[in-house]
């Protein structure tokens, strides 16, 4: 049986990558317009209720993305963005 994922998490409330394997640029950029007016600092849970709340249907791609991202405080876009892997076929040349 395969090891499993330790850590799955946040280490130190520091989001990790690698939890949402797959994600494309679309998606992200999809994450980025429903998060634009989201006040930071805020937890995983208040990312994905303002997701919903914008409109993001529960089983989109992008609330998915949320979904899988390690329990933690985020600061910032960008550390949502470093918290998810992109498609390796879709990242910037």
């Amino acid at each position: 049986m395969p090891a499993a994922r330790l850590a799955a998490g946040a280490t130190n409330g520091t989001p990790t990558s690698g939890y949402a394997p797959g994600m494309s640029t679309n998606t992200f950029a999809e994450v980025q317009t429903l998060l634009e007016d989201l006040d930071f600092p805020a937890d995983k849970d208040a990312i994905v209720r303002h997701a919903t709340e914008r409109g993001a249907s529960e089983d989109s791609a992008a609330v998915r993305a949320l979904r899988a991202m390690p329990l933690a405080t985020y600061r910032n876009i960008s550390e949502i963005r470093s918290s998810v892997d992109l498609d390796p076929e879709e990242m910037p040349g």
